[in-house]
């Protein structure tokens, strides 16, 4: 990126404190992708900063580059979308900062991907309205597809053989994706995952996302898919999300 003044859409995926009066953001911009900047003054600021720099909060952004960091400074925002309703709900929220953090750790800084922040907002307004779980499930499996890394889910992705009707399946994320029973033996830590599952997460990758309503996956599918896709996503990022952890707490508190 040249040094220069730049205005773009963002999405604010981060937001801490720094020093005494300055905030340090990560967002995910529709033009240059994700990005890292500080708003000087942002946590003093009246006018140019109140409300607009939220985690979960879409923005047209001013930004300047001075060609000598990667870091940019934050000169404007102004609010499209606060996506309201995912703030007055907990575990909704919680959701949403989980779509954000999956985005910031599996993209690079710079890397223009506008489908990715298509996708983001489009799941974020999704997910003030549609069942949390279900939107959590597709939005893994459509970044995992949009970023090179879809699991393979047709065939044994040790042996190439497609699977029979009614065969017994699992799932390898060190191998990538589903195996027979007769690779699985030699394929390490595996998990079980149904003929079902697995034709869902394929048709989900495959989907627009204003066509995945047609799907309708049932409480078998989502508990199923949960944990395959996390473990999956583990294993190519290399570390656990803070935001998943939350979740669980979260889930447990209210049993």
């Amino acid at each position: 990126m040249k040094r220069g003044l730049y205005k773009a859409r963002a999405v604010i995926l981060n937001s801490i404190d720094y020093g005494e009066s300055d905030r340090i953001l990560t967002f995910h911009t529709l033009e240059h992708g994700k990005l890292t900047g500080i708003a000087k003054g942002a946590r003093r600021s009246r006018k140019r900063f109140v409300g607009n720099i939220e985690p979960a909060s879409e923005i047209l952004l001013v930004f300047f580059h001075g060609g000598k960091s990667d870091m940019v400074r934050v000169e404007d925002a102004s609010l499209i979308d606060a996506y309201s309703a995912l703030k007055s709900d907990i575990e909704r929220l919680s959701q949403a900062c989980y779509l954000l953090e999956l985005v910031a750790e599996m993209t690079r800084e710079g890397q223009r991907l506008p489908g990715v922040f298509s996708l983001l907002t489009g799941f974020l307004k999704m997910l003030e309205t549609e069942d949390g779980e279900t939107v959590l499930r597709f939005f893994e499996i459509r970044l995992l597809s949009m970023l090179g890394y879809l699991p393979h889910l047709d065939c044994c992705v040790v042996c190439r053989r497609p699977f029979a009707a009614e065969e017994r399946l699992f799932f390898s994320s060190e191998k990538g994706g589903t195996v027979c029973a007769r690779c699985a033996v030699s394929a390490g830590s595996v998990a079980g995952i149904s003929a079902g599952t697995a034709r869902l997460l394929s048709m989900a990758a495959k989907f627009d996302t204003d066509k995945l309503g047609r799907l309708k996956p049932g409480a078998a599918f989502l508990e199923e898919s949960e944990g395959i896709l996390y473990d999956f996503i583990k294993f190519q990022i290399g570390k656990e999300l803070k935001t998943k952890k939350f979740m669980a707490k979260l889930k447990n508190a209210s049993l």
